[in-house]
């Protein structure tokens, strides 16, 4: 007999909720927040929305049974593309594990959330906190879901993001300064070269620092959870055709911020820096911003942490804390809004985003059930 948070996975991954800002025509959030809404009013739970984007809304899920605590449960209900995965809409099952876009980023999570919310509706007598959940629209792309979350004036002590952490409790994570690094030369006929200034030539210089210098100081620093710091040209552009000096060049950098770096600092940092070692060069650069996201640091003695490694021991779990080095909407909680904050889920980060994703499903099962633990024990 399937564990009723796997048969609420199986409705959430046929429905498809790819983020519209990742692929033109993608449906978005709007069915799934749908189905989620009907089925939490079906079980006696309050629904708010909450407009972000057009078409696009967050949902708030209330059970408010006067408790001097609030917990927080998110998870985001968009996913990546389809891509190449096979029937990706269809749950297949192998070996145990279930197979579907967003089975393990974090439809999973997902599922093991509303269960635990329409548990406790049916169990009000057991819960000893209230109870808010908010499935997010967004964060595949710019957090924009989380964001306007955190614009609410809703009291919260503490709060589980789902995302797949392989059932360990994330109390630290890695934040991002992405940006783009553009250099500046001047078109000419590719007959006569030295009429022009090759903006990719230039870039070249950019490309150096960034493997001769900054690399290799990154890596004489690293945080004990999350380990060091790293940065990643991802995307290069440059030249109009085949026969003209390039005039303009531009790479995208991924700069992963351990706790303790500023984002906004470390994209100051690259800049200075680069325009320090390529003085006198020849390079004429600019950075522009992309993405700006803080790193996660949960104090390991807050009460959401203690009550986490609590539920995780009575079930068998691993109760150890850890770091991860991707990033979620927990650290918008924690940076905005000072809550304390875990990220909690099943899966792992390796299958997110793949081919092959998927999910095992025992974990689900255990998911939903240290969820529903955590709601009979938080705030005691």
């Amino acid at each position: 007999m399937k564990h009723p948070a796997v048969e609420i996975l199986e409705d959430l991954v046929s429905i498809q909720s790819v983020n519209p800002a990742l692929e033109e025509g993608a449906r978005g959030e709007k069915e799934l927040s749908e189905y989620i809404e009907q089925r939490c009013l079906r079980n006696g739970l309050k629904v708010t929305r909450q407009a972000v984007l057009p078409g696009r809304d967050n949902l708030i899920i209330e059970l408010r049974t006067g408790k001097p605590s609030t917990l927080l449960f998110e998870a985001h209900m968009d996913t990546v593309v389809l891509g190449s995965m096979v029937d990706p809409l269809t749950t297949n099952y192998r070996d145990g594990k279930m197979y579907a876009r967003g089975a393990c980023d974090t439809k999973g999570t997902l599922a093991g959330m509303l269960y635990a919310m329409e548990h406790a509706a049916a169990h009000p007598e057991d819960l000893s906190c209230d109870l808010v959940m908010c499935c997010a629209i967004d964060e595949e792309y710019l957090f924009r879901g989380v964001l306007a979350f955190c614009e609410l004036d809703i009291p919260i002590i503490g709060a589980v993001v789902g995302e797949p952490t392989e059932m360990r409790i994330v109390v630290a994570h890695k934040g991002i300064a992405r940006f783009a690094v553009s250099t500046h030369g001047k078109a000419a006929h590719s007959s006569v070269p030295h009429e022009g200034d090759s903006a990719i030539y230039q870039m070249m210089e950019v490309l150096h620092f960034m493997r001769d210098k900054v690399e290799p100081e990154l890596a004489t620093r690293s945080h004990p959870l999350c380990g060091a710091p790293t940065i990643v040209a991802g995307m290069i552009r440059g030249g109009t055709q085949v026969n003209i000096v390039p005039e303009s060049c531009e790479i995208e950098i991924d700069r992963r911020v351990i706790p303790g770096e500023d984002a906004r600092q470390t994209m100051n940092d690259f800049e200075n820096g680069l325009k320090a070692a390529v003085a006198g060069r020849g390079v004429n650069c600019s950075i522009r911003e992309l993405l700006l996201d803080s790193p996660l640091n949960t104090n390991p003695d807050s009460a959401i942490v203690h009550c986490a490694q609590s539920a995780a021991s009575g079930l068998g779990l691993n109760p150890e804390v850890c770091g991860v080095p991707y990033g979620s909407d927990a650290s918008k909680l924690q940076g905005l809004k000072g809550i304390p904050t875990i990220v909690y889920g099943p899966g792992s980060i390796a299958q997110a985003h793949s081919r092959e994703e998927f999910v095992p499903v025992h974990e689900v099962e255990q998911a939903a059930q240290f969820y529903s633990e955590l709601t009979r024990s938080f705030g005691l």
